[in-house]
C-alpha cells in the first residue's frame, strides 16, 4: 500500500513538471521573483534595458538596441514595461472604486489587464526570439513611469538603457524642454549612473546635458519578491516603501 501512494505521488511530480514546462515561451526562462521572466542580476556590464509600452516609439527603440547594442551571444536584454496602479475598475455606470468592488469583479478584471498586457509584450517577445537575444521581462505597477525606472537604475544598477521618442517630442527633448518619459530621466541623477540612449524613428537623438544640478533619484520603493505565487513572466515586481523603524 506505501508502495502505491509512492508511486501516485512520483507520478503527480511529473504532471506538474510537465505543466510547468509548457507554462510560458520557450524562449523565456523561470524567475526567482514575481513579475521578470528570469533572474534579475545587476552585475551584467552588458546587460542592456530596454523601456516599452504601447507606441510605435518602443518597438524602434527595441530594433534599435538589438542592431546596435547586443555585442556578444552572452548578452542580456532585459524588456521594462511600467503599467499604472489600479485605483477603479470598469463599472456599467462608470467607474468603480478599488475598495468598493467585490473580489470577484477584482480578479476579473485583473486577469483582463494580465491578458493585455500579454498581447502586448509578445510582439517584443518574439522580436528578441527572431534575432536570437537572450530576453527578459520586468513589468512593474507605478503610476509614474519615469520615476519607477529611474528607481530600478538605481536598484538594478542599470548601466545601458534604451528608450524610445515619438517625433513630436523629440524636437523638445533635444533641448530638455518637454516632459517625456525620457527627459524626466535624463534631468535625473540616475542618469548620471546610466548610459541612457534615446531613440526617434530608428535613429538616436542628441539630447543636451542639463546645466543645472539633476533632480536626485533617491529610491523610494525597494523590490519586494512575492512568496506562494506561481512563476508568470507577465506578472509584476512588486515594489513597496521600505519600512522605517521608529
Amino acid at each position: 500500500m506505501q508502495r502505491r501512494i509512492n508511486e501516485i505521488e512520483e507520478e503527480e511530480e511529473e504532471d506538474e513538471e510537465e505543466r510547468d514546462g509548457r507554462r510560458g515561451l520557450e524562449s523565456v526562462p523561470e524567475s526567482p521573483f514575481e513579475g521578470t521572466s528570469g533572474t534579475v542580476s545587476s552585475s551584467g556590464e552588458d546587460n542592456v534595458y530596454v523601456g516599452v509600452g504601447k507606441g510605435d516609439s518602443s518597438m524602434e527603440a527595441l530594433r534599435w538596441a538589438l542592431d546596435n547594442l547586443i555585442i556578444t551571444s552572452s548578452t542580456l536584454l532585459f524588456l521594462i514595461h511600467v503599467f499604472p496602479e489600479t485605483h477603479f475598475i470598469p463599472y456599467p455606470l462608470g467607474r468603480l472604486a478599488r475598495e468598493q468592488a467585490s473580489q470577484e469583479q477584482l480578479e476579473v478584471f485583473m486577469s483582463q489587464e494580465r491578458e493585455k498586457r500579454r498581447t502586448l509584450l509578445n510582439k517584443f517577445l518574439h522580436a528578441c526570439s527572431a534575432s536570437k537575444v537572450k530576453v527578459e521581462t520586468i513589468l512593474v505597477e507605478s503610476d509614474s513611469v519615469a520615476k519607477a525606472i529611474q528607481d530600478l537604475i538605481t536598484i538594478l544598477n542599470i548601466k545601458k538603457l534604451v528608450l524610445g521618442i515619438d517625433k513630436s517630442n523629440a524636437k523638445k527633448a533635444k533641448s530638455l524642454k518637454g516632459n517625456s518619459v525620457a527627459e524626466q530621466i535624463m534631468r535625473s541623477s540616475a542618469a548620471e549612473m546610466c548610459e541612457v540612449k534615446v531613440i526617434c524613428q530608428g535613429k538616436e537623438i542628441e539630447i543636451e546635458k542639463p546645466v543645472t544640478e539633476r533632480i536626485p533619484s533617491n529610491p523610494s520603493i525597494q523590490l519586494q519578491p512575492k512568496k506562494d505565487q506561481p512563476n508568470d513572466p507577465f506578472g509584476w515586481i512588486c515594489l513597496s516603501k521600505p519600512k522605517t523603524t521608529s
